[in-house]
Order: C-alpha cells, then structure tokens, then sequence
C-alpha cells in the first residue's frame, strides 16, 4: 500500500511539473511558490512523509481533465488503507474547486460517499447520494451504494424503494439481494402474525428472484401455521429438489407435515430416495428413526452401514445411544466415556459455514455477518458435519 501511495505522489509530482512548464516563459524566470512547493513536495516523499506531501499535493496541483484521476486514485488509496480522513480530506478538496464538469463532480462525490460509509458515518453519505443524483449517469454505482448503506441499516423498504427508483431490479447480480429484502419484510410479517402481508410480500420477493429458496421455506412456514401441511409439504418438497443442500434446515418440518398426513410408508419412500440423491447425516439419522419403530436392531445395522460410507460424528453418536441400551455395566461405563467425547466433539462443530469467507455459526444464516453476502451460508458437510 505504501508502494502505490508513493506511485500517486511521484505522479502527482510530475503533474505539477507538466503545469509549470506550461506556464509562460516569462513567469519561469520569476520565483514562483508552486515551483517551491513541487520541490519541498519532492523531498517529503523520499522521505516518506507522507502527510506532509498530501497538504502539498492538495494546495499545489490544480485540479484539471489531466489530474483528476489521480486525486481520486489518490484518495481511494487512503480509504482503502484505513486513512478515511484523509480520504475525506482530498475528495472535499475536490468539490471545493471551481470548473468541474457534471460528470468529473459525480466521480467526487461518489468517492466521498464511499469515505463516508467507510467512517461509519451513513447519514451523511445517503444525504449526499440522495442529493445529488442527478448529476451522475451511472444510476447503478449510485444505487447499489445506498443499497449498501440500508442494508447495513436493515431498512428492507428504503431499499426495495431505491432499487425501484434506480432501476435496479434489472441487474442481475442484484435480483438475490432485493429479494431477500423483501423475504425479512415476509419474515417479519410472519413474526407479527400478519399473513395478508406477508404473502403479499412474498409475492414481490419471488417477482425479484424466482428461485430464492427463502421464499419457498417461509411459504411452508405460512402454511403449517394455518395448519395446511399438504401444502407446507409440497413448498418444502419442491425445495429440496431446487436447494438439496439446505434439506437438513427444514427436514423436521416436512417430517410433520408427513406425520399429519398420517402417511408413514410415504415418509419412508421419501427419505429412502433423498438418501440415493441427496444423502446426509441428518436424512439418514430420520431415516433409522423410522426403523427404530420396527426394530432397534434393523436402526443400527442401517446406521452402522450408512457410516461406514460416510463417517459422521453425529451418526457415531447416534449409534452409541442405540447399542448403550444392550450393553453390559461395563461396556455401558465405556459407552458413557465414549459418548461424552462425541457429543462434546458435536457441540463445538460449526453446523454452518459461509461459503465465501468461511464464518461458521450454530445457525442459518440467509446473509453472512461476516462478508454481507447472500445465500453462501450451507450446512457443513463430512465428519464434523452433515
């Protein structure tokens, strides 16, 4: 980082010496403070003082088509090194002088706007965006910042409202973020017992992304809670074979809806296929549940057969607690040791990973608190995991 500093410096130090040799002839021969200062400027960046040669640079270099660039290159340096200040300081510089055109203006205050969200200081970077808008021709850039700055606000309907204004519904790579704005609206909906709501607002979610999976997980919701499992089924069954990774979120759910269709055979069918598809501990640990209602016996075979495929520390666990039940005094002594151990190695793993930067939590996570993304958050799968 130091490196390109430097490289921004040396550049605008050549650029006010191509200013003075423009300068009339007559005037070189006079002493002049912007000579003086490109010298004093040169003699602080070889010895590398910085700030020094920032006052320099801002004071000196007249801002023009030719060196623009390099202010704001400048200033996106020190933001990105954590110098938000200094930044601030060189962007302001920027707007305080006269004969910017529209466009050279909007790159300014672009940039400052991104200092401001970097210093926390999101009020003032969405009166700024929000102000002066119209002098940018890139609506996305402009967008997709005061998304940024709702998103870290939570106002889901700030966004979806700029996502309107700005057209940004139409970028693809946005479609996700827009609908999962509207599926916490849903949630939250749902959290108040609002259902008109909360479908009339999962209905905009899937207008943005029609196979958001939340969608459909938030649908079953709303079903089961007006206690129509047929439906909460067939929601949560066509998102397994949509979103086979997230089964083992909702696989205590569809086995209810199941339960109240008192079609036992059919739960069974169910999981003896996901197991061929889509198989994983927690499917598997359902499916010796079912077993376990004929015979303990036929369960540990199954599960026993099962880790040897695809060794977990949860099946082990589970294999424990059934032979815990035959076992002598002293094996069930051992048993105990051994179990205490699996559980403890249970309780610590990670049951969910960001795929992205790799944040691990207990829970579901539709956006990593980490990275911010959506939808990278998966259950782990392996020996620790599924």
């Amino acid at each position: 980082m130091m490196d390109l500093l430097l490289l921004l410096f040396f550049s605008a130090a050549i650029g006010i010496g191509w200013w003075l040799g423009r300068r009339h002839q007559a005037q070189l021969q006079t002493p002049c403070v912007a000579d003086e200062n490109y010298y004093r400027g040169l003699n602080y960046l070889l010895n590398h003082d910085t700030d020094a040669a920032l006052d320099l640079f801002i004071d000196s270099l007249e801002v023009n088509n030719h060196n623009l660039d390099t202010h704001l290159a400048l200033g996106s340096a020190f933001r990105r090194k954590g110098e938000v200040d200094k930044a601030i300081q060189i962007h302001q510089n920027l707007l305080n002088r006269s004969g910017l055109t529209h466009h050279q203006l909007a790159q300014a205050q672009l940039e400052l706007a991104h200092d401001f969200v970097k210093a926390g200081l999101l009020d003032r970077a969405e009166q700024l965006l929000l102000e002066s808008a119209g002098f940018s021709s890139d609506k996305q850039a402009w967008g997709t910042l005061l998304l940024d700055i709702y998103q870290r606000e939570k106002d889901w309907q700030k966004a979806l409202d700029i996502a309107r204004r700005f057209q940004l519904h139409k970028v693809p790579n946005l479609a996700s973020r827009l609908s999962h704005y509207a599926c916490e609206q849903a949630q939250e909906a749902l959290d108040d017992e609002d259902l008109p709501a909360a479908k009339l607002l999962l209905k905009q979610a899937k207008g943005l992304k029609t196979d958001n999976p939340r969608v459909f997980m938030i649908d079953a919701a709303i079903a089961m809670q007006q206690q129509d499992y047929d439906l909460a089924g067939k929601h949560l069954r066509y998102l397994a074979e949509q979103e086979p990774s997230l089964i083992p979120n909702f696989l205590t759910d569809l086995a209810q809806c199941f339960a109240f269709a008192t079609d036992q055979q059919a739960w069974q069918n169910w999981l003896d296929t996901c197991m061929q598809e889509h198989p994983s501990t927690s499917v598997m640990l359902a499916l010796a549940d079912v077993l376990r209602q004929e015979s303990d016996t036929k369960a540990a075979a199954f599960v026993t057969k099962e880790l040897r495929k695809r060794p977990s520390v949860k099946g082990f666990n589970y294999l424990i607690d059934l032979h815990m039940q035959w076992a002598t005094d002293n094996a069930r002594e051992s048993l105990e040791a051994l179990q205490g151990l699996t559980v403890a190695l249970e309780q610590r793993k990670p049951a969910f990973q960001c795929k992205q930067c790799g944040y691990a939590s207990s829970s579901m996570q539709w956006q990593c608190p980490t990275c911010h993304q959506w939808d990278t958050t998966k259950p782990v799968y392996g020996l620790r995991g599924e």
